[in-house]
């Protein structure tokens, strides 16, 4: 019916079938079939004809009132699709974790803005869990995130980031946090603070395997946390503890104290992830001016020291 309307919008504005049929490039009598089967499937004439042409009928000026602007947002719309299948786009959506962000973009975005001023980008706070569900509805176009990317490896293209060292968060005054490095072992008897799944997918099973392997314990968790803020308050209020990637140090507070763990293997992937589909302009510049897949310079820094 797409074509018919577009036809019966060409009808209207020449005036005349014989017109409009050279102007769609169509015979007249192909044109006069396309006319006759919208009357027919609305039910009603929409057309009246005389010696000098055509003109609409009652009904027929209602459907181009209604169909012009319908047809123009289609119109709209797949020019925008077609611009994003050849990897254009005036709109760059990134979620992101706010604990890394201002770490891992902030050279990739001034990139994106001296390469592609005119490109308009939307940063989104969102937690691994609402990242993963962006992605699936199409509200994002690159995720960075540290959890979940074996749920999406299968959907999305996905590459590693960084390799992030895990620390962890004790209460101010705790008898751990006068350390330079903490064992895993030395949190057997430890509560740890945890995450619900949807929001951080694999945070808990990822605790569970790194306490069984380097520690030979099962840990007791209390939670979930609603949030990173509410994760540091159960540390504090709740005499807990939580494993956090390093990017995390920032929001430590005095009640906080925050130590490497002595494990270097114990450590998060940071991830980029975006939509597949042709990946070249805005997309591709922002993807090319992301760090380089490398150990974060705190991990390496420590692992010199513990060699010396």
């Amino acid at each position: 019916m797409i074509e018919q309307l577009r036809s019966f919008l060409a009808v209207i504005e020449e005036g005349s079938l014989h017109r409009a049929a050279v102007r769609l490039r169509i015979s007249q009598p192909a044109l006069s079939r396309q006319m006759q089967a919208l009357e027919h499937e609305l039910g009603g004439r929409l057309l009246e004809r005389n010696s000098t042409g055509v003109k609409p009928t009652r009904g027929g000026h209602a459907l181009a009132e209604k169909m012009k602007p319908v047809l123009a947002d289609y119109e709209t719309g797949l020019a925008a699709v077609r611009r994003l299948l050849r990897g254009e786009s005036d709109q760059l959506r990134i979620g992101y974790l706010a604990s890394a962000g201002r770490e891992f973009l902030s050279s990739a975005l001034g990139a994106l803005r001296e390469a592609h001023p005119a490109v308009k980008v939307k940063l989104l706070d969102l937690s691994p869990g609402e990242q993963i569900t962006a992605l699936r509805r199409g509200e994002i176009d690159v995720a960075l995130t540290d959890l979940g990317g074996d749920l999406l490896a299968r959907d999305f293209y996905t590459r590693k980031v960084a390799t992030i060292p895990l620390l962890v968060v004790l209460p101010a005054g705790h008898p751990l946090s006068s350390r330079k490095q903490v064992r895993i072992a030395d949190l057997k008897d430890e509560t740890f603070v945890y995450g619900p799944e949807s929001d951080v997918p694999g945070y808990t099973r990822r605790i569970l395997q790194l306490c069984r392997r380097y520690g030979k314990f099962r840990p007791r968790f209390i939670g979930p946390s609603t949030s990173l803020s509410n994760g540091l308050e159960l540390v504090v209020n709740e005499n807990a503890v939580a494993l956090m990637p390093a990017y995390a140090r920032h929001q430590i507070t005095p009640c906080l104290a925050m130590r490497p763990l002595a494990e270097p293997e114990a450590s998060w992937d940071l991830l980029i992830i975006w939509q597949r589909g042709k990946t070249a302009g805005p997309l591709r510049t922002f993807l090319d001016a992301l760090p380089a897949p490398k150990t974060n310079a705190m991990g390496s820094e420590r692992r010199k020291k513990d060699a010396a």
